[in-house]
C-alpha cells in the first residue's frame, strides 16, 4: 500500500461537496478531516452531514476526523434596501446604526449613507479616529464621532458594499462574548453527534478557550478544542492560549484583515514553531489554493505558500471555499496532495537533520517523551521501514509525531475515537487493533495487520513503542525488530 502524506488535509464541506458521493471522492483524493462551517449551516444540516461523513468513512474503511467550526461573534452589515448594493465613495459620510431593524440605504437629499448592523455593542466598542473595515478589509471607514447607537464615519477606501458583509474592528476592543447563543446551540448539536474537534473563532484570551472547555465538559463531551488565532489580542498571549487549547489554527483570513497582510507570515511561522515545540497539532488555513475556486490549477505563489507551510512544520493545511463552493473540489484536494507529497520529498533530509539536532539536546523530559525520542533517533540511525506505536488515547503517538521522525508512523489503537483524532496529527497512519492484555499479544496482532495490509515484508526493520504496564500514560519501551 502507498503511504499517506505526513501533512494532513482539512477540507471544508459546502454546497459544492455536501453529498455522500462527493465526500467519498474527497476521502479517496486525500482528505483526513472535514470541516463544517457552522456559520453557513443549520442544525439539521449539521446532523445530517456528520452522519453522512461517518457512514462514508465506514464504507471506505478509514478513520476521518470531523471539525465543527463555530461562527463566533462575527459582526456583519445588516440588510440593505431592496438587497441592492451601495457604492461608498471616498470621503462620503456613512452612519452605522446599531439600532435593531435598521435597513441600510444610499444617501438621500444630501444626507449620509446609512447602514445597519446586528451587533448592538458596536457604538460602545469604537472610538473616534479608529478604523472600521468592511467586506474582508476591502472597504475602510474612519470613525468621526459616536452618538448613542449611531457611529458617524468617513469613507477612506470605497467600493461596492453588499448586505451581510463582515465588519472588522482592528485596534478596537470587542466586548461581546466569544460564544454567541447560536454557537452554544450549534455546540450542543455537534457534541451530541460526536464530532472530534470544535474550533473556536475570534479567540482573544485563554479564558475564551477555558469557557468553551467548560461547556463541552458540561455536556460530557470529549471533543478537542481548536483555537483560531486571528486577532491581535490572541497573538499577544499565544503561550497562554496554547497551554489550554488542544490545537491551534493559523486563521489567516481575519488575521490579515485585523493585523494587515504583512504581519501574517511571521505570525504563522511563530505559531507553527510553538505548536511543534509543544507537541500539539497546528492547522494553516485560508486562501491556500484560492484561485482554484474558479480555475483548474493554482497559481505558482499558492503552491509555494502551501509548500512553505509544510517546510515550517505545519501539521495540516486547510481548504475553505475551494472545496465548499468552488468548481473543482476533488481536483483542489488532489492538487493539495501533490504539493504536499512533492514538498515532503524535498525536505526529508532536512527533517532528518533537525531531528538529529533535537535528540542530542539535554532538556529534561518524561519517561514517555524519552522513549519516543529514543525511537525517533533509532529509526533515523537504523533506517527502519516504519515506527509502530501502540496507544490507547493517542498521547504517545502525538509525542512521537512532535519529534518529526524521518520515517512513517503506524499507530495501533483499540479506539475508533482515537483514530479519528489522530486524523489531524502529522505523520500518523492509524489502524484499529483489538484490545490485548500483554505486549506480546499486541506485537503479534500489530505484525499481522502490517503484513496483511502490505506495509511491511519479511526482513524489514521496524521500531516498536509500547508500555510494559497496561495503563494509560506509561509508555516506557522501545524495541528495534527485524520481521
Amino acid at each position: 500500500m502507498a503511504w499517506q502524506n505526513r501533512t494532513k488535509i482539512v477540507a471544508t464541506l459546502g454546497p459544492a461537496s455536501n453529498t455522500a458521493s462527493m465526500i467519498a471522492q474527497l476521502v479517496r483524493a486525500g482528505v483526513d478531516v472535514f470541516r463544517l462551517n457552522c456559520a453557513h449551516a443549520d442544525q439539521e444540516t449539521l446532523r445530517r452531514t456528520i452522519k453522512t461523513i461517518r457512514d462514508v468513512a465506514e464504507e471506505e474503511g478509514c478513520a476521518v476526523g470531523i471539525l465543527a467550526d463555530l461562527q463566533g461573534p462575527k459582526i456583519r452589515v445588516g440588510k440593505l434596501k431592496g438587497a441592492e448594493p451601495i457604492y461608498l465613495k471616498r470621503g462620503a459620510e456613512v452612519v452605522i446604526d446599531a439600532t435593531p431593524g435598521v435597513i441600510g440605504e444610499a444617501a438621500t437629499s444630501g444626507g449620509p449613507i446609512q447602514i445597519g448592523t446586528g451587533y448592538r455593542n458596536l457604538a460602545r466598542d469604537v472610538r473616534p479616529k479608529e478604523r472600521i473595515l468592511l467586506d474582508d478589509g476591502n472597504l475602510e471607514l474612519r470613525v468621526v464621532n459616536v452618538e448613542g447607537d449611531r457611529i458617524h464615519t468617513r469613507v477612506v477606501y470605497g467600493g461596492m458594499l453588499h448586505q451581510f458583509k463582515g465588519i472588522n474592528l482592528p485596534g478596537s476592543k470587542v466586548s461581546t462574548s466569544c460564544l454567541s447563543s447560536k454557537d452554544l446551540a450549534d455546540l450542543a448539536v455537534v457534541l451530541d453527534a460526536g464530532v472530534d474537534f470544535v474550533a473556536l473563532s475570534f479567540v482573544r484570551s485563554p479564558g475564551d478557550v477555558v469557557q468553551l472547555r467548560g461547556h463541552i465538559q458540561k455536556r460530557k463531551g470529549d471533543a478537542l478544542i481548536v483555537a483560531k488565532i486571528e486577532r491581535p489580542e490572541a497573538v499577544a498571549c499565544l503561550p497562554e492560549i496554547l497551554a489550554v487549547a488542544d490545537v491551534l489554527m493559523v486563521a489567516r483570513g481575519d488575521m490579515g484583515v485585523e493585523m494587515g497582510p504583512a504581519a501574517v507570515p511571521p505570525v504563522q511561522k511563530r505559531i507553527i514553531a510553538m505548536c511543534n515545540e509543544a507537541r500539539k497539532p497546528v492547522i494553516t488555513a485560508t486562501q491556500m489554493l484560492e484561485s482554484m475556486v474558479l480555475n483548474p490549477r493554482p497559481t505558482r505563489a499558492e503552491a509555494s505558500d502551501v509548500a512553505n507551510a509544510i517546510y515550517d512544520g505545519t501539521s495540516a493545511v486547510m481548504l475553505s471555499a475551494e472545496t465548499a463552493s468552488g468548481r473543482n473540489p476533488v481536483r483542489s484536494v488532489r492538487t493539495m496532495e501533490q504539493i504536499i507529497r512533492t514538498a515532503e520529498k524535498s525536505c526529508y533530509t532536512g527533517m532528518a537533520e533537525r531531528m538529529r539536532r533535537r535528540v542530542t539536546g539535554n532538556s529534561s523530559v518524561s519517561v514517555a517523551q524519552a522513549t519516543v525520542r529514543a525511537a525517533a533517533y533509532a529509526a533515523y540511525e537504523a533506517q527502519v521501514r516504519l515506527i509502530a506505536v501502540y496507544t490507547e488515547t493517542g498521547t504517545t503517538a502525538n509525542l512521537l509525531a512532535g519529534e518529526r521522525p524521518p520515517t512513517h508512523i503506524m499507530a495501533f489503537t483499540p479506539s475508533v475515537r482515537t483514530m479519528q483524532r489522530l486524523a489531524l496529527t502529522w505523520g500518523i497512519t492509524a489502524s484499529k487493533i483489538p484490545p490485548k492484555r500483554t505486549s506480546h499479544e499486541l506485537t503479534v496482532a500489530g505484525d499481522r495487520i502490517l503484513r496483511s495490509e502490505g506495509w511491511v515484508r519479511k526482513g524489514d526493520r521496524i521500531v516498536q513503542i509500547a508500555g510494559t504496564v497496561r495503563e494509560t500514560g506509561l509508555t516506557n519501551t522501545m524495541t528495534i525488530r527485524e520481521l
